[in-house]
């Protein structure tokens, strides 16, 4: 058969057939697994795609993940920490802090469902009528409290079977299911993606933190029977505090920029803002529907408890992050330019030989959006700074000394704010979730969906058990299978990986042996293993990390070669030194790929002639064919941006290359 190309798909749900660029009839399947499968073209089974995409787009229940997204964001925030390599302490103290948050927003989620089911609907809405209908509310109310809780450790527990079981024979080395996290772990690991076990402790752990929060709402609901409400807000308020200071802390402890790659700072502090971030999504968006529930059942402001203290605190932050928002776009947007690209001349209808001024004005926009999207992940520090200093002004404002000690913090009266947070934030959450489930039928929003839950989606849940579960443990493994038994048939593979799957190729090459590397080939184009990978989770996709594989690989027969534009998003170089063996800028719009009338010319549609894959590798099924299913690009004609990698002659070349230097 020859050395084959195994191609990996990017986010936004699963390509299929479009992976390989042929119809539905022109592609068979050759493997099928749980929600995944390989697909080859049925004139030349030397170009397949492995498609995982339904491992995150094909669950009927996605919409329903913006709920889990506070835990999935704790979950991140483990991975985001920085190498520490020479301070182990550092590394303990991050990891340990993110385990105190995780565990401190389980027990404010028990809080939050007791204060609205057990206090606000039972205890006070109910005992308006009498005494024994106040007793079955709160009775009912404590079923609930408990029943939320229970149900997020079976569904954990439900996908952690189903989803991070690795299967026998798949990945490298022993999977046994005994795996247990280290702390020294990273990619190079073979049990990375193997920890079954540590997320059952997991689960063991907040199952027993579920269990004491409900025992303690217990005794203080029979403590305070008889008061205008139960004083939950003050043991929340409290846990809240400790909430801020962990995040605190955490920033003190991690406080270093990510960096994509030296020379270049990123946000610093990552950890502690996604932390911040989850437990200000997570109260705010509780606490915005605990005040429409009270006001739904009529209770008095007067009966409202200190867990709405920082109600008005979670508006400021979502109105002032959004202003931040309109800001950064704006600055941003404009700084890119195409003064360099040549004026067309060529009269219409002829080929055109340069950029009008209107195309000239999108590559320079694409440019300037493409740059400003590289530094995105600083916007959830300035979200997280913002609720800070929000929440300090508010707790500051209803700071009352003269009061007792548990009463020191007042809890709101009714205002504008107020009132807006009961709508403004419900509204939000459930917005979240309605735009989840509309990305199923908008594919442009469901790319721009599925590349911010694919990348929280991407690490194991050894943080928090809730967080959403990742697809990795499955696609990585599987994907390992499948590079080792080509390599051994075939003597050789290029892997072909385009946006999120160049991390998942990165992730799955990382811990093999020269055995294996030097027999293959990696193409990426359009990757974020750097640009935004690199920039957030530093210790395990950072440049020690890529310049070893990219050294390994090229050790072999095959090397690592990447492709990327001005005008994408997401793709960058993979070698913050611009090592020019291993990144390849291409111009966007395409030009000509040589001189007009050379033996080498191509046309620019690429229908016309023999395509360009067939002039590099004569042996090709196309060469008698004489039709490539992926022409090359038109000329200065559009702006590709993240898409069309595959219909450029660099890729061509790199293929024809990697099939000569391997076979």
């Amino acid at each position: 058969m020859g050395i084959r190309e195994l191609r990996i798909h990017g986010v936004g749900g699963a390509p299929g057939p479009a992976a390989l660029s042929v119809p539905a009839a022109e592609a068979v399947t050759i493997y099928r697994g749980r929600r995944t499968r390989v697909l080859a073209r049925r004139s030349d089974q030397r170009v397949q795609a492995y498609d995982w995409g339904r491992l995150t787009t094909d669950s009927p229940h996605q919409p329903l993940w913006v709920l889990l997204l506070p835990f999935t964001l704790i979950n991140v925030a483990g991975w985001a920490h920085g190498h520490f390599a020479h301070n182990r302490l550092r590394l303990r103290l991050t990891r340990a802090l993110v385990h105190l948050a995780a565990v401190l927003l389980t027990a404010g989620y028990v809080l939050w469902a007791a204060i609205i089911g057990i206090d606000y609907l039972g205890y006070q809405a109910l005992g308006r009528i009498n005494d024994a209908a106040r007793l079955g509310g709160v009775l009912a109310g404590f079923l609930l409290t408990a029943a939320v809780p229970l149900l997020l450790l079976i569904i954990a527990d439900a996908t952690r079977r189903r989803y991070e079981r690795v299967d026998p024979g798949h990945g490298v080395g022993t999977r046994d299911g005994t795996a247990r996290w280290k702390q020294g772990e990273d990619l190079v690991s073979e049990q990375f993606f193997a920890h079954d076990r540590s997320l059952q402790r997991l689960l063991g752990i907040h199952g027993a933190v579920i269990a004491a929060t409900v025992g303690g709402v217990v005794v203080l609901t029979v403590l305070s029977w008889g008061g205008p409400n139960l004083g939950l807000g003050r043991v929340f308020l409290a846990l809240g505090l400790v909430q801020m200071l962990v995040a605190v802390l955490l920033a003190a402890v991690c406080w270093a920029p990510g960096g994509r790659f030296p020379g270049q700072q990123g946000p610093r502090a990552l950890p502690a803002s996604a932390v911040t971030m989850a437990v200000a999504l997570g109260n705010g968006f509780c606490a915005g529907f605990a005040l429409l529930a009270a006001q739904l059942v009529g209770i008095r402001w007067d009966r409202w408890g200190q867990e709405l203290a920082l109600i008005e605190a979670f508006v400021m932050t979502l109105l002032a992050w959004a202003a931040a928002l309109g800001i950064w776009i704006a600055r941003r947007r404009g700084r890119g330019n195409a003064d360099e690209l040549p004026a067309r001349t060529s009269p219409e209808g002829e080929q055109p030989d340069g950029v009008t001024e209107a195309l000239r004005a999108q590559v320079a926009a694409a440019r300037g959006k493409a740059e400003a999207a590289k530094t995105a992940p600083q916007l959830v520090t300035v979200f997280a700074a913002l609720f800070l200093v929000s929440s300090l002004a508010v707790i500051l404002l209803r700071f009352d000394p003269g009061a007792a000690m548990a009463d020191w913090i007042q809890p709101p009266e009714p205002g504008v704010l107020s009132w807006a947070a009961a709508v403004l934030l419900p509204a939000v959450a459930l917005g979240a979730v309605w735009l989840v489930w509309h990305s199923s039928r908008k594919r442009a929003l469901r790319r721009t969906i599925a590349a911010v839950w694919d990348v929280l989606t991407f690490w194991p849940r050894r943080y928090h058990p809730f967080a959403v579960r990742p697809f990795t443990e499955r696609a990585v493994p599987e994907f390992q299978r499948l590079i080792t038994e080509r390599i051994r048939s075939d003597g050789g593979l290029i892997v072909s990986a385009h946006s999120q799957g160049s991390a998942l190729a990165f992730a799955a090459l990382a811990p093999m042996g020269s055995a294996m590397l030097h027999r293959c080939g990696l193409l990426t184009y359009g990757s974020p293993v750097t640009t935004l990978y690199g920039q957030v989770f530093p210790a395990y996709f950072g440049q020690t990390a890529v310049e070893d594989l990219c050294a390994r690989l090229a050790a072999g027969r095959g090397g690592w070669v990447n492709h990327y534009r001005l005008t994408d998003p997401i793709g960058g170089p993979v070698i913050g030194s611009g090592d020019p063996d291993v990144d390849l800028q291409l111009p966007d719009p395409a030009e000509p790929a040589a001189p007009l009338g050379s033996p080498t010319s191509i046309d620019p549609g690429g229908l016309e002639q023999a395509p360009l894959s067939a002039q590099l590798n004569p042996a090709s099924v196309f060469a008698v064919s004489g039709r490539d299913p992926e022409p090359l690009r038109p000329v200065w004609a559009d702006v590709a941006g993240h898409q069309l990698y595959r219909k450029e002659a660099a890729y061509k070349q790199a293929v024809a290359d990697f099939r000569t230097g391997l076979g």
